[in-house]
C-alpha cells in the first residue's frame, strides 16, 4: 500500500483492490476534496473500477492518461 504520506510511486502498477483500499483510506482521513495521484493501472477498466469505489468520482473528477501499457490516473475526491 502507499507509504505513511499516502504517496503512490509513479512507477508502481496497482490492482483494483490496492487502488480502492488506498482511495478509501485517504478519503476516511480527509474531508476536503482535492486532486490526488492514484497510481498506474494495467487497463482503463481497472482505473474506472477504482474511480467508482466509495467515495465515487463523478463527472469531471477523474483524469486518465495512456503511457504505453499503463493507465496513469488522477482522481478528485
Amino acid at each position: 500500500m502507499a507509504n505513511q504520506n499516502e504517496e503512490i510511486a509513479a512507477d508502481r502498477v496497482l490492482s483494483v483492490e490496492e487502488g480502492a483500499a488506498i482511495k478509501q483510506s485517504i478519503a476516511a482521513q480527509r474531508s476536503l476534496k482535492q486532486w490526488r495521484w492514484m497510481g498506474n493501472y494495467g487497463s482503463p477498466f481497472d482505473a474506472a473500477a477504482v474511480a467508482n469505489q466509495n467515495p465515487p468520482c463523478v463527472a469531471g473528477e477523474v483524469m486518465f492518461s495512456f503511457n504505453g501499457n499503463l493507465v496513469p490516473a488522477w482522481m478528485f475526491y
